[in-house]
Parts: C-alpha cells; sequence; structure tokens
C-alpha cells in the first residue's frame, strides 16, 4: 500500500476552544494582527472571545476587518502593510474561507515585503510566511485544516497560493459559531464542504485514509443538506454535524485536492456572484455521472455512503446550487479556453480531463438551452368517471376546470415562445388555458399522444382486472411489459412521446415551450430523463393533474430536469392524485 499524508495542524476542537488556545496565543509572539470580515466575526462572539483569550495572556493586537466575500489580493496587501507597521509576530484569521485564506495570504505578505501584487502567486524564493491561528465561523471551508489561499488577483480572476508554510499553527473549532449563520450561507457553506470530501473520493489519487475520512463526512452531510432542502429546520445540532462533517472533509481536500467543479465554479462566482460552495455545487453531478459513466468504483460506492439513488442527488444539487437560469454566450465560453487549459485539478478526474471536455460542460449547462415546461393535462371526465382513457377524447370536469385557473396564473408571467399540445381536447383545452396570457398558436405534436389503450380504452378501471388480467398485472407491476390488447406497446410509447419532445425541441431550439400531454405519456418521458431505460418505469412518479416539470435541453440535446411535477398552484381540494387510489398512483 503507497499513500502519503501529511496535516502538521492542531485542530482543538469542542466547546471553548477559542479559551483553550489561550497559552498557544501567547507561544506565537506578544502581538497579532486579527483578520476578519465586517461583520460576522464579532456577530457571532468568536471575535471577542480571541480577543478576550489574547487579553487573559498578555498578547495585544490590531484589527483588520475589510476582508469581503471573495477576499481580494489588494486588500492582503494593505493587511500586511498594516501587519509590519504595527510589528505584529503571527496572524488570526476568523471567519469562513474568505477571511482565513486572507489571513494566509497576509502572514506569507506581511513575511516577504519584497513581493507585490501578482507577484505573490510566482515569487519562488520566499521567506516562511508569519505563523497563523485560524478560527473557523462556517459549515464548509476546510480553510482550518489546508495549506492552500484562494485571493481574486487584480484581473477579477480567482487563484490560489499554496505552501506548507500556510498550515496554521493551530485552529479552535467551536461549532457554536456558525449558529448566526443564515440558512442560505450554510447551505452554500456546507455544499463546499460536500464538494470538497466527493471531488476528493471520486479522484484517482484518492488513499486509504482519506477515502475514510470522506466516508465519514459523507452522510452528515448529505444528509443535513438533504433536510434543509426538504424544508427542515436549522436547528444548533445540524450546525453542529456540518461543521464537524466540513473539518473532516479539510482533511481530504488538504490531502487530495479538488476535482474540476471547483475551477469551473470560480468561472460563476467571477461572472454572477454565485456564492463559492452553490457555484462548485453546480458541476456536483456531471463529476458524478463521468465517474459512474467511466467505471471508477467509487462512483457507486458514494451512493452508497450517502444512501440515495442518482436522481435524487443530481435534484437536490441542482436545486440547491440554483444556477439553472445562469447562460454564458458562445463567445463568453469560448474566452474561456486559456484560462481553463492545463489545469492541475484535472488530475483529480477519474480516466481525465481536459479543457475541451470543460468547454463543453459549460456549453451544456450554462450555454444556449431549450427549455420545456411539461405539463400534464388538468382533470378530464375520464379521470373523475374512474375510466381508463387512453385515445378516448373526453371533456374537462368541474374541477379540471378549477385546476386550469390555477394553472394559468402559475404559468402567466412565464416567458414562453411555443405552446404544444397533445391533439385530444383535455391536452389542448389545458394548452389554451395556459395560453389566456401568452396569446400563442397552439401547435399540436402527433407523438405526445395518451397510449392507444385498444381494447382498455372506455373501460371502468375497476372492470379491467376480469377483463384483462394479464394485462392488468403488468400494467401495476410490470409497466415496462405492458402490451396493450389491440393497441401498443409500453415501448412504443417510450420511443414516440421521446420522438415527439425531440421534435419539439429542435423545432424551437433556443426557445421556452409549454407542452402538455397525458399521465402514461409523461410517465414514459420521465422514465427516460431520471433513468435512461424504460425497465425503471415502474419506480417512475405518475404526474398530478396540472403538474409541472421543467427540463432544460443543451445543445447537443443532454437534458437536466430543473423542477419534477410541482403542483403547488393546486389547493388540496383541487389536487386529482389522492382522490384516484384505482390510477395506482
Amino acid at each position: 500500500m503507497e499513500f502519503q499524508f501529511y496535516l502538521p495542524v492542531r485542530v482543538v476542537a469542542g466547546p471553548q476552544a477559542v479559551r483553550r488556545c489561550g497559552p498557544r496565543f501567547a507561544a506565537l509572539g506578544k502581538k497579532c494582527l486579527i483578520v476578519t470580515g465586517r461583520h460576522a466575526a464579532a456577530a457571532c462572539g468568536a471575535l471577542g472571545d480571541v480577543t478576550e483569550a489574547l487579553r487573559e495572556n498578555g498578547v495585544s493586537w490590531e484589527l483588520f476587518d475589510e476582508v469581503g466575500e471573495n477576499p481580494l489580493l489588494s486588500d492582503c496587501v494593505r493587511a500586511a502593510a498594516l501587519c509590519r507597521a504595527c510589528g505584529a509576530s503571527f496572524v488570526v484569521g476568523i471567519g469562513g474561507g474568505s477571511p482565513m485564506d486572507a489571513a494566509k495570504a497576509i502572514a506569507l505578505l506581511a513575511a516577504n515585503p519584497q513581493i507585490t501584487g501578482d507577484d505573490l502567486y510566482t515569487a519562488a524564493d520566499r521567506h516562511p510566511a508569519l505563523p497563523i491561528a485560524l478560527v473557523g465561523t462556517t459549515s464548509g471551508t476546510g480553510s482550518e485544516v489546508s495549506a492552500a489561499a484562494v485571493l481574486t488577483d487584480s484581473t477579477g480572476r480567482k487563484k490560489s497560493v499554496k505552501g506548507d508554510d500556510l498550515y496554521a499553527a493551530f485552529a479552535a473549532a467551536d461549532a457554536k459559531y456558525t449558529f448566526t449563520l443564515s440558512r442560505a450561507a450554510t447551505i452554500s457553506t456546507g455544499l463546499d464542504a460536500l464538494c470538497h470530501a466527493m471531488e476528493g473520493y471520486l479522484s484517482p489519487k484518492c488513499d486509504p485514509i482519506s477515502a475514510g475520512f470522506a466516508e465519514l463526512c459523507l452522510p452528515d452531510l448529505w444528509n443535513n443538506l438533504l433536510a434543509l432542502w426538504q424544508g427542515e429546520a436549522l436547528t444548533e445540532a445540524r450546525h453542529r454535524a456540518l461543521y464537524g462533517a466540513s473539518i473532516q472533509a479539510g482533511f481530504v481536500l488538504n490531502t487530495v485536492g479538488t476535482s474540476f467543479p471547483h475551477p469551473l465554479g470560480y468561472v460563476l462566482t467571477e461572472r454572477f456572484g454565485v456564492p463559492h460552495g452553490r457555484a462548485c455545487a453546480a458541476f456536483a453531478a456531471s463529476l458524478l455521472d463521468l465517474a459512474l459513466e467511466r467505471g471508477e468504483e467509487r462512483a457507486e460506492r458514494f451512493l452508497q455512503v450517502i444512501g440515495a439513488e442518482r436522481q435524487l442527488f443530481v435534484r437536490v444539487m441542482d436545486s440547491l446550487a440554483g444556477c439553472g437560469d445562469l447562460r454564458l454566450s458562445e463567445e463568453e465560453i469560448a474566452s474561456l479556453r486559456t484560462r481553463l487549459t492545463k489545469v492541475k485539478n484535472y488530475a483529480n478526474v477519474p480516466g481525465g480531463f481536459d479543457e475541451d471536455q470543460a468547454l463543453a460542460l459549460l456549453r451544456r449547462l450554462f450555454g444556449t438551452q431549450t427549455r420545456i415546461y411539461l405539463v400534464r393535462h388538468c382533470e378530464s371526465t375520464g379521470n373523475s368517471d374512474h375510466i381508463f382513457q387512453g385515445r378516448v377524447d373526453c371533456g374537462v370536469s368541474e374541477n379540471g376546470q378549477k385546476q386550469l385557473d390555477l394553472l394559468s396564473v402559475r404559468l402567466r408571467n412565464v416567458k414562453l415562445d411555443a405552446m404544444v399540445s397533445s391533439p385530444l381536447s383535455r391536452a389542448v383545452r389545458t394548452a389554451e388555458a395556459v395560453n389566456r396570457f401568452h396569446h400563442l398558436p397552439v401547435e399540436t405534436c402527433a407523438d405526445l399522444i395518451e397510449i392507444d389503450g385498444g381494447g382498455y380504452d372506455g373501460l371502468h378501471w375497476e372492470d379491467l382486472p376480469a377483463r384483462f388480467p394479464e394485462q392488468n398485472e403488468n400494467w401495476y407491476h410490470h409497466p415496462a411489459r405492458f402490451e396493450a390488447p389491440d393497441g401498443e406497446t409500453m415501448k412504443q410509447v417510450y420511443d414516440r412521446v421521446w420522438r415527439g419532445l425531440l421534435h419539439v425541441v429542435e423545432t424551437h431550439r433556443g426557445q421556452t415551450v409549454c407542452v402538455v400531454s397525458h399521465g402514461c405519456a409523461l410517465r414514459n418521458l420521465l422514465c427516460r430523463l431520471l433513468y435512461g431505460t424504460i425497465d425503471r418505469l415502474g419506480d417512475t412518479p405518475w404526474c398530478e393533474n396540472t403538474g409541472v416539470t421543467i427540463v432544460d435541453f443543451a445543445s447537443d440535446n443532454t437534458a437536466r430536469i430543473r423542477l419534477l411535477d410541482d403542483a403547488s398552484h393546486l389547493t388540496p381540494e383541487t389536487a386529482s392524485l389522492p382522490k384516484q387510489p384505482w390510477w395506482g398512483a
């Protein structure tokens, strides 16, 4: 077994960690420069605890509290001059990744007055940085235990500086400082920690010790982020779990490094101001998919460790990242080639990665997109009368009309470029309702029609088991095998509706289109989008009447689900599926 593991940071964790580190501060010198952001360090109590510990141990200090969310190299140069002028012999960084990274850079610049500006990134000969002590206040950076600092240079580009002298002499890790962190900031920093652990875990350079730390922290990171995505409360226990796991993820980060989500995430931060953790998370699903496609054994293991299927991981990460509406022009993407060439992080991608693949990924996720709003028709008289409709052209029920009113308001402010419907009247009526506020021609597409049920069509659901026992058994328990008597097979539906949707995408490339179809047809579409095989049709949910699914198609027809069967516009009284147990939903 061959591996390397080097982590010379003493981590003092738990309640009153800062006070317990009082003698350690004194051992570093008689005066320090404290580096923080403008408000958070004071608001969470960390600044007060540090100054009290310094006072109790005879250490004086100067304060630099001007570090922004993405620390500027220019600010670090100013702070380093202050550090030298006041005679500080060490630096204390308090905050999230930005103040801690800035503290490292300031300690290095203060010890090397000959280094100015961007020379920091290239200086080969330098004196060791001043000693550094770190106090973390967020749940995700890993900066407490890493030897790297990420700064924004004079061109607005995020770049890192590394060195063994940038390891902290010690880090005080007390989760109570994260209790004042907002829900949004907790999610973003938690996503950063999850990416640290995941990117390292999937790396071909991952060693047994780093893999062990990753498997230790990934369940806590995932389960707490999942709970926040599901709307659960942000409790102190959740803060503690995320903070502890972020330190463990930092061990992975420091030893293995990160993969392509980090450098590509910098692009989103620089261009759109997306917080770092969310920006990295926007590429996490793509890394997992690439690792699965290339047979990386830890990719399947990753899903086992977090206890989630791929499609749930993709949905949660895309949703929490919240970057689905960002767009880069082809010119902007092409201009990034030099920036994304020979990036060291690519060595952590299973099977390799290069600038062409990076640009293709940016193009797929953030280039020209065709957005499809998939909508199931409203409740019809066939739904309310409990019949198998198939190609039977049923009208709209009384409750269905209420659903249409709610749906039309739901989509009134969505900028739609086209409206496409199955030719059956229940679908066309739904498209017309959406169209109340858009005034578009309603196109019809025969391939989006409901399954041809043959002998099933028009029969009451309760009569089907006796009339067609074998087909009925397949419908409920083996739907991929279903063959309607004198009608379509499910595989024919699966292929047909996909052909129809791709026709819509190709006809309306780069536009936003509302597409109205049917329960069985949409279930087959979602099955393909979620799983890529009809064999998982039984695992695919049925859509609610007027439920909305949003799918983005890239120029290569790669599709990503942005919203799945959302019927939040309906009231409990107007929802259909809860009243239809015969449907098998």
